[in-house]
């Protein structure tokens, strides 16, 4: 799936830069960093690429339910891939911080045709990597239990 319109400042299927490119990364701004590794783990839905690019080997996980550590964490990732091939990550809104933040707001599905989840995403980058994440996940409710008709997204 594509982002909803607008989300990126990019074209999500030919993007102005090569997302697995690592050449130079310290003088890479935060929003590069970013960009490329949006473009790999959210767009391409390819956490390996994703992570082995742009995660720092050491970096900080703050979601109790996953390790810290980029192989750590990876690995967990391509487990759930197996486990769920229909997972998406379909970006609704990119939020580019101040200095060395930057937050995802997307909609996650583990499969296809289920409300899923609406989360932020959280990561803070420094010397050309992603070195710390923090996220906040919610389950998307039936429409017709909601209180106002503004959704998730």
């Amino acid at each position: 799936m594509k982002p909803a319109s607008g989300a990126l400042p990019w074209d999500v299927d030919a993007p102005p830069f090569d997302p697995r490119d690592t050449t130079g990364r310290e003088a890479l701004s935060t929003r590069a960093v970013a960009e490329r590794f949006i473009q790999l783990f959210y767009v391409e839905d390819n956490p390996t690429d994703a992570f082995t690019c742009w995660m720092h080997p050491d970096y900080i996980q703050h979601n109790p339910n996953a390790p810290n550590g980029r192989d750590a964490t990876l690995a967990m990732m391509q487990a759930s891939m197996a486990r769920l091939p229909g997972l998406t990550h379909e970006v609704k809104r990119v939020v580019w911080g101040d200095d060395d933040l930057v937050a995802v707001h997307f909609h996650f599905r583990r499969e296809a045709g289920t409300r899923g989840y609406a989360i932020v995403d959280l990561l803070r980058v420094a010397d050309g990597y992603i070195v710390e994440h923090w996220d906040v996940m919610q389950e998307v409710p039936d429409p017709a239990t909601a209180k106002n008709g503004n959704g998730m997204f």
